[in-house]
């Protein structure tokens, strides 16, 4: 099953392992942004099996107690047909690069703390950095900001006990928001504009590694993961249905998408199995992918040469996509 399902797999030219990625389609095609334990950012053409070193440029003065750069997550958008890369790390606030140069576009406040979590959305035409911080809340920024002063501030969710291990975005109640989920098992649904939670979930016995938004059989479900459960809530009553077991050690990462109308999720454990899962049955698709050696640190679900994939990533240096079509049928 996983040898047919594998289109391709690829070493970062690097000595440390992949901590994060983020996909952003430039000049048509796609390009993967990752970063590992070195503070380094690379970029990954797929369709040349191309790789390429970015150094970024430091955000902090030395008054601001940061000697060096510390990149454990990453986002990216295209602003003005340039990639932007924004992220930060256990003891790096949130800062904004353009990627071709390394120049610094903007950067947090060093009292807002690490950033545990990073993505993307869009809000009315303009992309947003949402940043999931271990201080503990969720900032979103302007992608297209590229003001260097840090108090211009961004907005602010705060409403989490602890540090923000997953962080997504959709929409839900024909309204933009946000979920969020912590390390106290806490999960949040935001309403954008308004700037408040709208829904808050009953505390998960676990940490919270990954949340998504989904459509279920009509019915929009939140998706949470962590530990060794995945589990579906309902946001009209904050209340989670029973948990799917998953196999393996400890989940690390998960994202969530759409196959062919069937909604599923795709996560990567600490032994370095990789799982997919249809999300309207509450079941695994077949068995664990374990191509991976070691930690799987970071999941996508994207389109590769217009075929839904998965793109992993971990420890072991190595980028993987999966051909979801190919496992949903076999």
């Amino acid at each position: 099953m996983s040898t047919s399902s594998l289109l391709l797999a690829s070493r970062i030219p690097s000595d440390s392992p992949i901590l994060d990625f983020d996909i952003v389609v430039v000049g048509g095609h796609p390009l993967l942004v990752c970063t590992d334990f070195s503070g380094d950012v690379f970029s990954w053409d797929p369709l040349r099996d191309q790789w390429a070193g970015h150094r970024l440029d430091m955000p902090w003065r030395p008054e601001d107690e940061y000697e060096f750069s510390d990149i454990l997550t990453i986002g990216a958008a295209v602003v003005d047909g340039r990639v932007v890369v924004g992220g930060g790390g256990d003891h790096q606030p949130f800062a904004q690069w353009d990627l071709a140069s390394g120049a610094v576009r903007t950067y947090a406040r060093y009292e807002h703390g690490g950033v545990a979590s990073t993505t993307t959305m869009e809000l009315d035409g303009r992309t947003l950095f949402l940043s999931g911080c271990t201080g503990p809340a969720v900032h979103l920024w302007d992608a297209s900001k590229s003001d260097p002063d840090p108090t211009a501030d961004e907005v602010e969710l705060a409403g989490h006990g602890d540090g923000v291990g997953g962080v997504t975005a959709g929409r839900l109640w024909d309204r933009p928001v946000v979920v969020s989920g912590a390390y106290d098992g806490s999960v949040l649904v935001w309403d954008v504009r308004a700037e408040e939670p709208l829904t808050q979930f009953d505390d998960l016995d676990f940490v919270v590694r990954g949340v998504g938004l989904v459509t279920v059989d009509g019915h929009a479900r939140v998706v949470a993961a962590g530990g060794r459960a995945l589990v579906l809530g309902d946001p009209d009553t904050g209340a989670w249905e029973g948990p799917c077991a998953v196999p393996g050690d400890d989940i690390e990462c998960m994202d969530v998408g759409v196959v062919d109308g069937l909604p599923v999720a795709v996560t990567g454990g600490e032994d370095g199995t990789v799982c997919v899962w249809d999300l309207a049955g509450r079941r695994l698709l077949g068995v664990p992918l374990t191509e991976h050696e070691k930690e799987v640190f970071a999941v996508r679900i994207t389109h590769f040469d217009g075929r839904p994939v998965a793109v992993t990533a971990g420890r072991d240096r190595r980028m993987r996509l999966w051909d979801l079509r190919a496992l949903l049928s076999a």
